[in-house]
């Protein structure tokens, strides 16, 4: 028989929270009692420092409520949620300790060896603090900074009041299987590394893929739905496949008011945070993107927290976009470093799409036809078909170094569309 130490805390409540640390060697089991309103953050922050304590282990949270202001994550633990069990975080801004952006209902530094596993709910409330960000965010809901070895396993965060998942500087990172619904941005990683994304499923009222200076990331099999982009990520190294990205958003944009999805794509590098590395080597392959305004932004000039650092080179492969008003809208560096190549493509622009200038996050953009690039390195097209209205060319190419058009489709568009309207590009290829 194993040595078991368990440790009892008792107290005048109206309901049992059962909260188990077990270690393969010295298993720790502590049990305590809370009433399911009761704010319990003392009791499984003592069950969490009690596995530290022993070498690691694992607190366990069966069916029942749990309330609970700030958590301190500690090395070697995991944080385990039966079906039926409720992590909510307190109403009580107090719980989180003294007011700082980065608080959270769970978070840790410079740790290792974590995970946040089961099937459990984790409720941010949609907390509001007047002092927070933009007048109203509250706590995130996870934030891990400079930590390695991170699994967060089929949960559901919902109405978090801040991000859902705020990573910086950590590496060895596995999300898999978890939703996020409503709230701000599902996964935010800066200077992240080595990260595996799989089997997800976001729907946020504002960017579900956010972060910069990002490497050797692969997301796959995904749902994304988002009132503001579905990616606005940079990265080196990027691995993207099999992913749905449709809107409009089903939770809404708080700040503005609305549900429509500005983008799929929008490149992220705010100069501000002096991002060190450019975002390139991408791969997206077998993606499918419908009902958003835009597939792709890209607008090193002034775009908003796009000018840091630049894009450099992707590769899209069997991409789909349907019912959009504008394709791919990229504005490049001076030194034209940005390369987009696109193999088997069906792009599909929404009827009422007429405009050939629009407002995007607070910049005017200039969008001639349904797809728009200037200051580029290599663009290329493979058998890619274009369904347009009529009402603007298909391609509007300027400053760019090479562009290759293969196995081209003139299918779609009206008596009075204009193929492509290409000019100061040094060598254009049509086959």
């Amino acid at each position: 028989m194993k040595n078991t130490k368990t440790i009892h805390v008792h107290l005048l409540v109206l309901s049992m929270l059962l909260a188990s640390c077990t270690k393969d060697q010295t298993p720790v089991k502590v049990i305590l009692t809370p009433g399911t309103d009761l704010v319990v953050t003392t009791n499984v922050q003592h069950a969490i420092d009690s596995c530290e304590q022993s070498g690691g282990g694992t607190v366990y949270f069966p069916k029942g409520k749990y309330v609970t202001g700030g958590l301190h994550m500690k090395s070697n633990v995991t944080l385990e949620f039966e079906e039926g069990a409720l992590l909510e975080g307190s109403s009580n801004l107090e719980d989180y300790g003294e007011w700082k952006w980065t608080n959270a209902v769970i978070m840790g530094e410079g740790l290792k060896n974590i995970r946040i596993i089961g099937k459990g709910l984790l409720d941010g409330i949609d907390l509001k603090n007047p002092a927070g960000e933009a007048g109203f965010r509250g706590p995130h809901f996870i934030r891990f900074t400079n930590c390695d070895s991170i699994e967060i396993r089929d949960i559901t965060i919902t109405r978090s009041a801040n991000w859902a998942m705020n990573f910086r500087h950590c590496s060895n990172g596995a999300v898999v299987n978890v939703k996020v619904r409503g709230g701000h941005d599902a996964l935010h990683t800066r200077w992240c590394n080595d990260f595996y994304v799989e089997g997800c499923d976001f729907r946020t009222g504002d960017d579900c893929f956010a972060g910069n200076d990002n490497q050797n990331f692969l997301i796959e099999n995904c749902k994304v739905n988002s009132s503001c982009n579905g990616f606005r990520f940079g990265g080196q190294n990027i691995v993207i496949r099999n992913v749905h990205i449709w809107g409009p958003g089903e939770f809404k944009h708080i700040i503005q008011n609305r549900y429509n999805t500005l983008s799929a794509f929008t490149h992220f590098s705010p100069k501000d945070e002096n991002p060190k590395s450019v975002s390139g080597n991408w791969l997206l392959e077998d993606i499918v993107i419908e009902g958003v305004d835009n597939a792709f932004n890209y607008n090193f000039k002034d775009g908003l927290w796009q000018t840091g650092q630049p894009a450099t080179d992707m590769v899209f492969k069997n991409l789909t976009v349907r019912n959009v008003k504008k394709a791919f809208n990229i504005l490049g560096d001076s030194a034209r470093q940005f390369s987009l190549v696109i193999r088997h493509a069906i792009l599909d622009e929404r009827d009422t799409t007429s405009f050939t200038q629009m407002h995007f996050e607070g910049r005017e953009v200039e969008v001639p036809a349904f797809f728009n690039i200037r200051n580029f390195d290599h663009l290329v097209l493979d058998s890619v078909i274009f369904h347009v209205n009529g009402d603007t060319p298909k391609l509007y190419a300027r400053d760019g170094n090479e562009l290759e058009i293969k196995n081209r489709s003139t299918n779609g568009g009206g008596s009075t569309s204009v193929n492509y309207d290409i000019a100061n590009v040094e060598r254009v290829a049509l086959k």
